[in-house]
Protein backbone atom coordinates (compact mmCIF):
# COMPACT_ATOMS: atom_id res chain seq x y z
CA UNK A 1 0.00 0.00 0.00
CA UNK A 2 0.89 3.59 -0.64
CA UNK A 3 1.88 5.74 2.67
CA UNK A 4 3.92 8.46 3.79
CA UNK A 5 6.46 7.75 6.00
CA UNK A 6 8.11 10.09 8.20
CA UNK A 7 11.25 9.03 8.55
CA UNK A 8 13.41 11.79 9.87
CA UNK A 9 13.12 15.63 10.53
CA UNK A 10 11.59 17.33 7.40
CA UNK A 11 12.03 14.37 4.93
CA UNK A 12 8.82 12.60 4.25
CA UNK A 13 8.58 9.96 1.77
CA UNK A 14 5.93 8.37 -0.15
CA UNK A 15 6.73 4.70 -0.37
CA UNK A 16 5.11 1.31 -1.05
CA UNK A 17 4.68 -0.74 2.77
CA UNK A 18 2.56 -4.10 3.29
CA UNK A 19 -0.65 -3.76 4.87
CA UNK A 20 -0.58 -4.38 8.15
CA UNK A 21 -1.72 -7.81 8.87
CA UNK A 22 -4.86 -8.08 11.49
CA UNK A 23 -5.20 -10.05 14.41
CA UNK A 24 -7.58 -11.81 16.38
CA UNK A 25 -9.06 -8.39 18.25
CA UNK A 26 -7.88 -5.76 15.63
CA UNK A 27 -9.89 -3.99 12.57
CA UNK A 28 -7.98 -3.03 9.36
CA UNK A 29 -9.27 0.38 8.05
CA UNK A 30 -9.35 1.78 4.24
CA UNK A 31 -8.88 5.56 5.14
CA UNK A 32 -10.94 7.37 3.32
CA UNK A 33 -10.18 10.81 5.09
CA UNK A 34 -7.36 11.89 7.26
CA UNK A 35 -7.47 15.70 8.07
CA UNK A 36 -4.11 17.56 8.91
CA UNK A 37 -3.34 18.63 12.39
CA UNK A 38 -1.01 21.24 13.29
CA UNK A 39 0.60 18.92 15.49
CA UNK A 40 1.39 16.65 12.26
CA UNK A 41 3.20 19.92 10.85
CA UNK A 42 5.04 20.38 14.29
CA UNK A 43 6.29 16.86 14.23
CA UNK A 44 7.61 17.27 10.51
CA UNK A 45 9.37 20.04 11.19
CA UNK A 46 10.86 19.46 14.84
CA UNK A 47 9.59 15.94 16.29
CA UNK A 48 7.21 15.53 18.99
CA UNK A 49 8.18 13.58 22.70
CA UNK A 50 5.70 11.02 21.67
CA UNK A 51 6.80 10.63 18.05
CA UNK A 52 8.60 7.29 17.48
CA UNK A 53 10.80 7.20 13.89
CA UNK A 54 10.19 5.76 11.49
CA UNK A 55 6.03 6.87 11.23
CA UNK A 56 3.19 7.25 9.17
CA UNK A 57 1.68 10.17 10.44
CA UNK A 58 -2.22 11.31 10.94
CA UNK A 59 -4.04 11.01 13.36
CA UNK A 60 -7.61 12.70 12.32
CA UNK A 61 -9.28 9.82 10.81
CA UNK A 62 -12.24 8.18 9.08
CA UNK A 63 -12.88 5.22 6.80
CA UNK A 64 -14.06 1.88 5.96
CA UNK A 65 -13.36 -1.32 7.73
CA UNK A 66 -11.75 -4.00 5.27
CA UNK A 67 -11.22 -6.17 8.30
CA UNK A 68 -12.53 -7.84 11.49
CA UNK A 69 -10.19 -9.79 13.70
CA UNK A 70 -12.14 -12.86 14.91
CA UNK A 71 -12.95 -11.62 18.45
CA UNK A 72 -14.70 -8.69 17.52
CA UNK A 73 -17.13 -9.95 14.88
CA UNK A 74 -20.04 -9.61 16.54
CA UNK A 75 -19.47 -5.59 17.19
CA UNK A 76 -17.99 -4.80 13.59
CA UNK A 77 -18.22 -6.00 10.15
CA UNK A 78 -16.55 -5.46 6.99
CA UNK A 79 -18.12 -2.17 5.22
CA UNK A 80 -18.81 -0.27 8.29
CA UNK A 81 -17.85 3.47 8.10
CA UNK A 82 -15.93 4.79 11.06
CA UNK A 83 -13.85 7.33 12.70
CA UNK A 84 -11.31 6.50 14.85
CA UNK A 85 -10.20 8.12 18.17
CA UNK A 86 -6.34 8.05 18.00
CA UNK A 87 -5.65 7.50 22.25
CA UNK A 88 -4.66 3.76 22.49
CA UNK A 89 -5.11 3.34 26.00
CA UNK A 90 -4.53 0.14 28.06
CA UNK A 91 -8.20 0.47 30.27
CA UNK A 92 -7.08 -1.09 33.34
CA UNK A 93 -4.38 2.13 34.96
CA UNK A 94 -6.09 4.48 37.98
CA UNK A 95 -6.42 7.41 35.04
CA UNK A 96 -8.21 4.84 32.55
CA UNK A 97 -10.85 3.25 35.56
CA UNK A 98 -11.26 6.99 36.47
CA UNK A 99 -12.98 7.98 33.40
CA UNK A 100 -10.23 9.63 32.02
CA UNK A 101 -8.36 7.77 29.70
CA UNK A 102 -6.42 10.50 27.91
CA UNK A 103 -3.94 10.67 30.75
CA UNK A 104 -3.40 6.64 30.90
CA UNK A 105 -0.51 5.62 32.05
CA UNK A 106 0.50 3.50 29.17
CA UNK A 107 -0.93 5.86 26.32
CA UNK A 108 -0.25 4.85 22.48
CA UNK A 109 -1.62 7.25 19.79
CA UNK A 110 -2.27 6.49 16.38
CA UNK A 111 0.34 8.42 14.36
CA UNK A 112 2.57 8.94 17.08
CA UNK A 113 3.20 5.63 18.38
CA UNK A 114 1.34 3.42 16.32
CA UNK A 115 1.30 4.00 12.34
CA UNK A 116 -1.72 6.40 11.34
CA UNK A 117 -3.61 7.28 8.57
CA UNK A 118 -1.45 9.07 5.80
CA UNK A 119 -1.74 5.46 4.16
CA UNK A 120 -4.70 3.63 2.35
CA UNK A 121 -4.72 1.28 5.28
CA UNK A 122 -4.65 1.44 8.62
CA UNK A 123 -4.35 -0.72 11.44
CA UNK A 124 -6.57 -0.45 14.79
CA UNK A 125 -5.01 -2.89 17.15
CA UNK A 126 -6.79 -4.29 20.15
CA UNK A 127 -6.98 -2.63 22.86
CA UNK A 128 -7.79 0.59 20.55
CA UNK A 129 -10.90 -1.44 19.67
CA UNK A 130 -11.57 -3.05 22.71
CA UNK A 131 -11.38 0.39 24.71
CA UNK A 132 -14.31 2.05 22.34
CA UNK A 133 -11.45 3.76 19.43
CA UNK A 134 -14.13 2.72 16.88
CA UNK A 135 -16.85 4.66 16.33
CA UNK A 136 -19.48 3.97 13.41
CA UNK A 137 -20.51 6.42 11.45
CA UNK A 138 -23.89 7.14 9.68
CA UNK A 139 -24.16 7.57 5.53
CA UNK A 140 -25.33 10.97 6.66
CA UNK A 141 -21.81 12.03 7.45
CA UNK A 142 -19.55 12.16 5.08
CA UNK A 143 -15.90 10.85 5.73
CA UNK A 144 -14.01 14.25 5.47
CA UNK A 145 -16.14 15.57 7.92
CA UNK A 146 -15.78 12.55 10.04
CA UNK A 147 -12.25 13.00 10.15
CA UNK A 148 -12.60 16.69 12.29
CA UNK A 149 -14.52 14.57 14.93
CA UNK A 150 -10.97 14.02 16.57
CA UNK A 151 -10.52 17.85 16.63
CA UNK A 152 -13.96 18.86 18.07
CA UNK A 153 -13.32 15.71 20.57
CA UNK A 154 -10.04 18.12 21.60
CA UNK A 155 -12.25 21.25 22.16
CA UNK A 156 -15.55 19.46 24.05
CA UNK A 157 -12.45 17.95 26.85
CA UNK A 158 -10.80 21.66 26.97
CA UNK A 159 -14.51 23.23 27.50
CA UNK A 160 -15.29 19.87 30.21
CA UNK A 161 -12.58 20.86 31.62
CA UNK A 162 -12.87 24.74 32.39
CA UNK A 163 -16.52 23.97 32.42
CA UNK A 164 -18.23 26.97 30.07
CA UNK A 165 -21.72 27.83 31.13
CA UNK A 166 -25.18 29.42 30.24
CA UNK A 167 -24.43 33.19 30.24
CA UNK A 168 -20.87 33.08 30.39
CA UNK A 169 -18.43 35.43 27.96
CA UNK A 170 -15.77 33.35 26.57
CA UNK A 171 -12.82 34.82 24.55
CA UNK A 172 -11.40 32.63 22.18
CA UNK A 173 -7.35 33.62 20.93
CA UNK A 174 -6.92 32.80 17.42
CA UNK A 175 -9.29 31.95 14.84
CA UNK A 176 -7.80 28.95 12.82
CA UNK A 177 -9.77 25.55 12.92
CA UNK A 178 -9.83 24.95 16.41
CA UNK A 179 -10.89 28.55 17.32
CA UNK A 180 -13.79 28.01 14.89
CA UNK A 181 -14.69 24.54 16.47
CA UNK A 182 -14.10 26.30 19.76
CA UNK A 183 -16.44 29.25 19.15
CA UNK A 184 -19.52 27.08 17.96
CA UNK A 185 -19.31 24.48 20.72
CA UNK A 186 -19.37 27.73 23.61
CA UNK A 187 -22.34 28.80 21.69
CA UNK A 188 -23.49 25.40 22.01
CA UNK A 189 -23.21 25.38 25.48
CA UNK A 190 -25.27 28.62 26.62
CA UNK A 191 -22.08 30.76 25.93
CA UNK A 192 -24.12 34.44 25.73
CA UNK A 193 -20.78 36.34 24.48
CA UNK A 194 -17.93 35.00 22.40
CA UNK A 195 -14.68 36.92 21.63
CA UNK A 196 -12.20 35.95 18.82
CA UNK A 197 -9.31 37.43 19.10
CA UNK A 198 -6.65 37.15 15.79
CA UNK A 199 -4.21 38.90 13.90
CA UNK A 200 -4.27 37.37 10.33
CA UNK A 201 -6.76 39.53 7.78
CA UNK A 202 -7.52 36.34 5.72
CA UNK A 203 -8.58 34.69 9.32
CA UNK A 204 -10.21 37.61 10.25
CA UNK A 205 -11.99 38.21 7.32
CA UNK A 206 -12.91 34.12 7.19
CA UNK A 207 -14.10 34.64 10.82
CA UNK A 208 -16.15 37.38 9.93
CA UNK A 209 -17.92 35.90 6.70
CA UNK A 210 -18.79 32.66 8.79
CA UNK A 211 -20.27 34.80 12.17
CA UNK A 212 -18.51 32.26 14.47
CA UNK A 213 -18.39 35.06 17.22
CA UNK A 214 -20.47 38.22 18.23
CA UNK A 215 -16.82 40.15 18.57
CA UNK A 216 -14.00 40.38 16.66
CA UNK A 217 -10.95 41.63 17.75
CA UNK A 218 -7.93 42.48 15.12
CA UNK A 219 -4.99 42.36 17.90
CA UNK A 220 -2.69 44.45 15.37
CA UNK A 221 -4.80 47.21 15.68
CA UNK A 222 -5.69 46.77 19.21
CA UNK A 223 -4.79 46.63 22.80
CA UNK A 224 -6.58 43.76 23.58
CA UNK A 225 -7.05 43.95 26.65
CA UNK A 226 -8.23 47.03 26.90
CA UNK A 227 -11.28 45.80 24.19
CA UNK A 228 -12.12 42.85 26.19
CA UNK A 229 -12.71 45.30 29.23
CA UNK A 230 -14.54 47.70 27.29
CA UNK A 231 -16.84 44.21 25.74
CA UNK A 232 -17.14 43.53 29.50
CA UNK A 233 -18.24 46.81 31.29
CA UNK A 234 -14.59 46.29 32.33
CA UNK A 235 -14.96 43.03 34.52
CA UNK A 236 -13.23 40.81 32.37
CA UNK A 237 -14.24 37.52 30.88
CA UNK A 238 -15.55 34.39 32.07
CA UNK A 239 -13.70 31.90 30.38
CA UNK A 240 -9.79 32.24 27.82
CA UNK A 241 -9.38 29.63 25.42
CA UNK A 242 -5.94 30.13 23.39
CA UNK A 243 -5.96 28.68 20.82
CA UNK A 244 -2.67 29.13 19.09
CA UNK A 245 0.64 27.94 20.30
CA UNK A 246 1.61 31.56 20.52
CA UNK A 247 4.06 31.85 23.73
CA UNK A 248 2.52 35.83 24.79
CA UNK A 249 -0.71 34.47 24.34
CA UNK A 250 -1.56 32.95 27.96
CA UNK A 251 0.03 35.99 29.79
CA UNK A 252 -2.90 38.31 28.15
CA UNK A 253 -5.22 35.39 28.62
CA UNK A 254 -4.45 36.25 32.24
CA UNK A 255 -5.34 39.76 32.55
CA UNK A 256 -8.58 39.20 30.49
CA UNK A 257 -10.02 37.14 33.14
CA UNK A 258 -12.93 38.73 35.81
CA UNK A 259 -12.57 37.45 38.97
CA UNK A 260 -12.41 33.92 38.92
CA UNK A 261 -12.62 33.56 35.66
CA UNK A 262 -11.32 30.30 33.82
CA UNK A 263 -8.19 29.54 31.36
CA UNK A 264 -7.61 26.75 29.67
CA UNK A 265 -4.40 25.71 28.18
CA UNK A 266 -4.99 23.74 24.89
CA UNK A 267 -1.83 24.18 22.96
CA UNK A 268 1.61 23.40 24.17
CA UNK A 269 4.61 25.68 23.48
CA UNK A 270 5.64 26.27 20.55
CA UNK A 271 8.96 24.50 19.99
CA UNK A 272 12.39 25.80 22.31
CA UNK A 273 10.13 27.71 25.05
CA UNK A 274 9.39 25.26 27.90
CA UNK A 275 8.50 27.71 30.56
CA UNK A 276 6.35 31.06 30.75
CA UNK A 277 5.71 33.89 33.27
CA UNK A 278 2.70 34.77 35.28
CA UNK A 279 1.70 37.18 37.24
CA UNK A 280 1.20 35.13 40.64
CA UNK A 281 -0.57 37.83 42.76
CA UNK A 282 -3.00 38.01 39.87
CA UNK A 283 -4.08 34.85 40.03
CA UNK A 284 -4.06 34.26 43.92
CA UNK A 285 -5.84 37.82 44.35
CA UNK A 286 -8.65 37.01 42.29
CA UNK A 287 -8.86 33.10 42.56
CA UNK A 288 -8.30 32.75 38.65
CA UNK A 289 -8.57 28.73 37.52
CA UNK A 290 -6.43 27.19 35.09
CA UNK A 291 -6.82 23.89 33.48
CA UNK A 292 -4.51 22.16 30.80
CA UNK A 293 -6.47 19.69 28.04
CA UNK A 294 -3.84 17.27 26.12
CA UNK A 295 -6.05 15.35 23.66
CA UNK A 296 -9.42 13.72 24.17
CA UNK A 297 -10.90 10.31 25.01
CA UNK A 298 -12.84 7.89 22.92
CA UNK A 299 -16.20 9.29 24.60
CA UNK A 300 -15.49 12.67 23.19
CA UNK A 301 -14.53 11.42 20.03
CA UNK A 302 -17.97 9.56 20.29
CA UNK A 303 -19.81 12.74 21.22
CA UNK A 304 -18.31 14.35 18.53
CA UNK A 305 -19.55 12.02 15.89
CA UNK A 306 -22.83 12.72 17.12
CA UNK A 307 -23.15 16.25 17.24
CA UNK A 308 -21.54 16.32 13.46
CA UNK A 309 -23.81 13.81 12.63
CA UNK A 310 -26.90 15.62 14.04
CA UNK A 311 -25.69 18.84 11.91
CA UNK A 312 -25.17 20.84 15.57
CA UNK A 313 -21.96 22.29 14.76
CA UNK A 314 -21.13 22.62 11.02
CA UNK A 315 -17.70 22.32 9.94
CA UNK A 316 -17.52 21.28 6.09
CA UNK A 317 -16.67 25.00 5.61
CA UNK A 318 -13.52 24.90 7.45
CA UNK A 319 -12.36 22.26 4.96
CA UNK A 320 -10.97 25.04 2.51
CA UNK A 321 -8.60 22.18 0.62
CA UNK A 322 -8.55 18.60 -0.25
CA UNK A 323 -5.44 16.87 -1.42
CA UNK A 324 -3.48 13.43 -2.18
CA UNK A 325 -1.17 11.83 -0.32
CA UNK A 326 1.80 13.10 -2.54
CA UNK A 327 0.87 16.81 -2.02
CA UNK A 328 1.36 16.04 1.88
CA UNK A 329 3.99 18.04 2.54
CA UNK A 330 2.36 20.59 0.12
CA UNK A 331 -0.81 20.32 2.68
CA UNK A 332 2.08 21.13 5.48
CA UNK A 333 3.32 24.28 3.68
CA UNK A 334 -0.47 25.38 3.42
CA UNK A 335 -1.02 25.00 7.39
CA UNK A 336 2.52 26.71 7.96
CA UNK A 337 1.37 30.22 5.81
CA UNK A 338 -2.14 29.89 6.96
CA UNK A 339 -2.86 29.89 3.70
CA UNK A 340 -5.68 27.19 4.32
CA UNK A 341 -8.46 26.09 7.44
CA UNK A 342 -8.41 22.28 7.31
CA UNK A 343 -6.49 20.61 4.94
CA UNK A 344 -7.83 17.00 3.85
CA UNK A 345 -5.83 14.18 2.62
CA UNK A 346 -8.41 12.24 0.92
CA UNK A 347 -6.59 8.78 0.49
CA UNK A 348 -8.05 6.80 -2.16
Amino acid sequence: MKAAVLVGIEDLEIVDIDIPSCSPGDILIRVEACAICKTDVKMFHVGHRDLKLPRVLGHEVAGTIVEVGAEVVDTFESGDRVQVAPGLTCGSCPFCVSGVPNMCDCMKILGFHRDGGFAEYMLVPANGVRNGCVNKIPPSLSFEVASLAEPLACCINAQTLCRIRPDDTVAIIGAGPIGHLNAQLARLLGASKVIIVEKSPQRIEFAERNNIADVIIDSRENDIVDVIREETNNSGVDVVIPACADPEVPVQGLKMLNKRGRIVFFSGLPYGYENICFDHNQIHYKEIQIFGAYGCTSEQNREAVRLLSAGRLKVKYLITHRITLHELTNGFEMIDTQNAMEVVVKIL
